[in-house]
């Protein structure tokens, strides 16, 4: 009877040594499904990197006392280059409901550029994620989120050469629809106050004013033909 309780020790010890150090290439085929881009995997499944051409590194680390509650709470942290970084806390539970919180970090349109090249940017910024959060019901990435709200930062603003200060957008989607404002700061070189919106038949729309403070601007605005007074509507196709 002795004997049996310590081959049933050592064999449970064995199973939770095998768990404690799966590697993470177990990940690989699961994650296929989310990203399309070439990448490889290292460390184990629950303290592990993602390396690929397109970034410097994704990183995760697993909470298992999560597991207890049959959730699973992971730290990711993903990094492109020294310019632009993201961090969030994951939680996933076994109906398929995924929950980022707390995403924060800085991305410049330099590097968003590469996503609608068919679109140029006339303007040029660093754009900080500040605690946003979203969420997926019976979904996950990279489908979109049933919710997803939060506030980003767009730092140093650049048009043409001539600096314009920075700005807030503060928005929340929830349900295929946008609801989301672009304010500037007080010692920003353009007064803004726009109404950005998606409707249920992802229609985008822009709305509200932009009024140039210096005398530049104002002649920057008239050469490029830009009203004060903005009125935009963009059929998406997602």
């Amino acid at each position: 009877m002795r004997i049996s309780k310590i081959w049933f020790t050592l064999i449970v010890a064995f199973v939770f040594f095998l768990i404690a150090n799966a590697p993470a290439s177990l990940l690989k085929p699961i994650l296929k499904n989310s990203i399309s881009i070439p990448f490889t995997l290292s460390g184990s499944i629950w303290k592990g990197s993602m390396h690929s051409n397109y970034f410097k590194s994704a990183s995760w680390k697993v909470d298992p006392l999560h597991l207890l509650l049959a959730k699973v709470s992971v730290q990711l942290k993903a990094e492109i280059d020294t310019q632009n970084k993201i961090n969030a806390k994951a939680k996933i539970s076994l109906f398929k409901k995924l929950e980022l919180s707390n995403i924060n970090g800085f991305f410049t349109t330099q590097y968003l550029q590469q996503f609608v090249p068919n679109m140029p940017f006339l303007l040029s910024s660093n754009i900080v994620i500040n605690k946003v959060n979203a969420s997926w019901n019976n979904s996950l990435p990279p489908n979109l989120p049933s919710e997803f709200k939060g506030n980003l930062s767009i730092k140093e603003v650049n048009l043409l050469g001539e600096k314009l200060g920075d700005y807030s957008f503060n928005f929340a989607y929830l349900d295929q629809t946008l609801d989301g404002d672009i304010s500037s700061s007080i010692s920003s070189s353009i007064d803004t106050n726009l109404r950005v919106t998606i409707s249920p038949k992802k229609v985008l729309t822009m709305s509200g004013e932009i009024l140039p403070k210096t005398r530049v601007l104002k002649s920057i605005f008239k050469e490029l033909n830009i009203s004060p007074s903005i009125s935009y509507h963009y059929q998406l196709s997602y």
